[in-house]
């Protein structure tokens, strides 16, 4: 098969999916809420774009529309675009629910985004999203994007998981002193999906390649991730985590681990900003300071040079 020809089928992104990914937040519930009830990687993920009233954004992958319907009711003119009917039908349903004002600001697209015609865009959002597409398909969205964005805009990126934790903490470190569990934890709609995880260096290579200057930093919101989900249990491996991570000790441990450098190894989400080639990105909080993910992406580069 060609490697070209090699995608995630859309009908992976079916309602078992959706009911899945967000548990208690049920679409009935995510409408009631006209979306408001935002996973903390999404709250983040805003949080750290910067956004002001006024600006245009694109929300590539957009799922049930989060990012574009906060965006709207602040003013900001958004589009959000993905290829699954399912979620689409969701976002314009929670779209019906707001003022005809705030609705004019908003706009959602069931197609791929290499087919958008649009003016230029302050911030492109991609959030979780990267992971679901191969590198010869994340090489063209970042060209699209890069014809997309404003001189000044910039790319918001969060993925999950960082596969350092399963490479590297998991494979090499729990299963040396529990060899009894399984080789790859991953449930089988994972692998389907999952189909290029990444770690700082894989992304900044990717990044790099289509001619973007970035920082990335690896984050610890899974303790955040397991309050939010108190709401109502999901099923399975993700729920007894949760269950852990809501445990005083366990978070404060993990916390605590996550101010050493360990943090690249057992932090689960990836973030990144992403500007034209040349464009610097000043620090700006709440973006973390990224001095490890520095010292190794430093390190990598040298190499990769040779």
């Amino acid at each position: 098969m060609n490697a070209k020809s090699k995608h995630v089928d859309p009908r992976e992104y079916d309602r078992d999916w959706i009911k899945e990914t967000w548990g208690w937040d049920t679409p009935e519930e995510f409408i009631r809420s006209q979306g408001r009830n935002l996973r903390p990687r999404v709250h983040y993920s805003l949080a750290i774009a910067n956004l002001q009233p006024g600006m245009r954004i694109l929300d590539v992958g957009c799922g049930r529309g989060e990012v574009v319907l906060y965006c709207a009711r602040r003013g900001i003119e958004a589009v959000g675009v993905d290829f699954s009917a399912e979620v689409i039908s969701l976002a314009e349903e929670a779209r019906a629910t707001h003022t005809a004002e705030q609705q004019r600001r908003m706009r959602f697209v069931c197609d791929d985004v290499k087919n958008i015609r649009e003016k230029a865009f302050d911030r492109i959002f991609l959030l979780d999203l990267v992971e679901h597409l191969y590198d010869w398909e994340l090489d063209q969205l970042f060209e699209v994007c890069r014809g997309l964005l404003k001189p000044e805009g910039e790319l918001i990126i969060h993925t999950l998981p960082n596969v350092w934790v399963y490479e590297i903490l998991y494979a090499k470190l729990f299963r040396l002193f529990l060899p009894w569990l399984p080789r790859d934890p991953r449930g089988e709609k994972e692998k389907a999906i999952h189909v290029n995880e990444m770690s700082i260096t894989h992304l900044h290579r990717r990044l790099r390649h289509n001619r973007f200057n970035t920082r990335i930093w690896v984050n610890d919101l899974i303790t955040r991730q397991a309050k939010w989900h108190e709401v109502g249990e999901l099923s399975g491996k993700r729920s007894k985590l949760y269950q852990w991570m809501r445990k005083p000790f366990v978070s404060g441990l993990f916390q605590a681990l996550c101010l050493t450098p360990l943090r690249v190894l057992i932090a689960n989400d990836i973030f990144a900003v992403a500007r034209h080639e040349g464009k610097s990105i000043p620090f700006r909080r709440p973006m973390r300071q990224n001095w490890t993910e520095s010292v190794i992406l430093s390190i990598y580069m040298r190499g990769a040079d040779r």
